[in-house]
């Protein structure tokens, strides 16, 4: 068998083995995962026994009963890639995948998530959502490449095969992101297809008229709206074959429309550059790249959907903080300010200062919870009333605790109020132990209150400030971020302005893209 790199498997410098060997069936199951970015398990049809399991627990690996363990050994699925399980309430598919001749009976399964509407899949990192044309065509590219490299007589199959539609879906499927617009996603796969299938154009033409139509490639005399024209009048069936090109400059079209009734849109290729007709294989090398156009697109509608849903829920949660004590109104956005001011002093990435910008909103989200009369009292608090306004720390990492899309900002919520000599709250937590955000969150939290006049205190000039700042340092608060302060100290008093921005839709976007 030839070696990892022959078979387009980034898997570095080994061989996937042979099947006598419980190396060789680990060797082949890391391959294939790698391949599609998924767990694979190898499965022997007449034992009904999985051989390996490789990227999530074996428990995740599905039993398999005896009906279609038949059809895999004798039924019309041998030798065949097929997706089995699309209707389990798991939220899996398995792509069935054959081995070459040697494996005997073996198959590979390739666990895939499904759509957002199934039920969440076991834990584990499961393969992309693909609509199953597309999954299926990838599939059988994988599948042949390993049947080419197993038999001598198929390297010049193997080498047709690397410009085939698997390879382009395997491209497309990698460069896939859910949080991109569509038209962008859209013009990488016309680009992608120009170019493989041999054609001056490919054009995506939505269905809906208030989207643009995408071009790759230019025919003379033709603009982009003018492709509309080409999209057949007739509908239900997945492909056309136009005869009777009806603009100048045409000579052949053909159009695949993204399932059977159009709803999404339809891929559209113009006149070979060999001069040759487009054939039925022409649209089946397209279907599964609209196919994957519309999965895009409907993904990305989601994902729009659910970062302005966290957009909105974070606004709810920092005006019912602004709500509760009017005194403190602002307090959370000009300390969410105040720390990425002093992250980009102190050289942090952009991705931190955004987790620490949605920190500064929440972190006295907990607030919410404490009794108005200890919130709002104009006095000194008693013993028993500060223990109180302690747990607002806890309270705000219960309320967040089920917003799984901000898991990550939890640590600084819960311990904003530590010391770096152990005498904070809520966990006693000192130096290094203390969070990184929370430090920087503790000086940001502390300046913008001893700026802002209370009800108990007027504000404190910036000498005052500065000189509790100095005797806190390296006691209360982390020195370097006290320093960074002082550096930037006269951005301080710009940055201290109310109001929810563009700065709260990029943290939330940084949110939404760690999944």
């Amino acid at each position: 068998m030839n070696s990892a790199s022959d078979l387009n498997l980034p898997v570095c410098g080994v061989t996937p083995g042979s099947p006598e060997s419980e190396r060789g069936l680990d060797l082949m199951a890391r391959h294939l995962s790698h391949e599609f970015g998924a767990p694979v398990g190898l499965f022997d049809p007449p034992s009904g026994t999985w051989l390996a399991r490789y990227g999530v627990s074996d428990e995740a690996f599905p039993a398999v009963d005896g009906e279609t363990r038949a059809l895999l050994v004798q039924g019309p699925e041998r030798g065949r890639v097929a997706i089995w399980g699309a209707s389990f309430p798991s939220g899996v598919s398995w792509l069935w995948l054959p081995l070459p001749r040697e494996w005997g009976s073996v198959v590979a399964a390739v666990g895939f998530a499904r759509t957002a509407d199934t039920e969440p899949p076991p834990r584990g990192s499961w393969g992309p959502v693909l609509p199953l044309p597309a999954l299926r065509a990838w599939g059988q590219s994988v599948a042949d490449r390993l049947r080419a490299a197993d038999d001598p007589r198929g390297a010049g199959e193997s080498q047709s095969i690397e410009g085939g539609e698997g390879v382009i879906l395997a491209r497309l499927i990698r460069r896939l992101r859910i949080s991109d617009p569509p038209q962008r996603f859209q013009q990488l796969a016309c680009n992608a297809l120009r170019a493989a299938v041999g054609v001056q154009a490919v054009a995506w033409v939505p269905a809906h008229h208030s989207e643009p139509v995408v071009v790759s490639g230019e025919v003379s005399q033709l603009e982009a709206t003018d492709f509309r024209s080409l999209i057949p009048v007739a509908r239900g069936e997945l492909m056309y074959v136009v005869s009777e090109p009806p603009e100048p400059g045409i000579r052949s079209v053909i159009a695949v429309a993204s399932d059977a009734h159009a709803s999404t849109g339809w891929l559209i290729a113009l006149n070979t550059l060999d001069g040759r007709s487009f054939t039925a294989s022409d649209g089946q090398f397209l279907q599964p790249v609209a196919s994957l156009i519309a999965t895009q697109q409907s993904n990305a509608r989601v994902y729009a959907d659910l970062k302005e849903l966290l957009f909105g829920i974070i606004r709810a949660l920092t005006a019912a903080i602004d709500a509760k004590d009017p005194y403190t109104s602002g307090h959370s956005e000009r300390v969410a300010r105040i720390a990425v001011r002093l992250a980009e002093e102190l050289g942090m990435p952009s991705s931190q200062r955004s987790d620490l910008y949605l920190m500064g909103l929440l972190h006295d989200v907990g607030k919410i919870g404490i009794d108005d009369a200890v919130l709002k009292k104009p006095g000194p608090l008693t013993p028993e009333e500060y223990r109180l306004i302690q747990r607002h720390v806890e309270i705000g990492v219960q309320i967040l605790a089920d917003l799984k899309k901000l898991s990550h900002l939890l640590p600084g919520v819960r311990h904003h109020h530590e010391s770096l000599d152990g005498t904070g709250y809520p966990s006693g937590l000192a130096g290094e132990a203390i969070p990184w955000e929370a430090r920087i969150l503790a000086v940001a939290d502390s300046y913008d209150a001893m700026s802002s006049t209370r009800p108990y205190r007027r504000r404190l000039t910036p000498g005052q400030i500065d000189e509790i700042l100095s005797k806190g340092s390296g006691v209360q608060w982390e020195p370097k971020v006290v320093d960074a302060l002082i550096a930037c100290r006269m951005d301080l008093e710009l940055i201290r302005q109310k109001g929810l921005g563009e700065s709260l839709q990029v943290a939330v976007s940084g949110a939404l893209g760690r999944s």
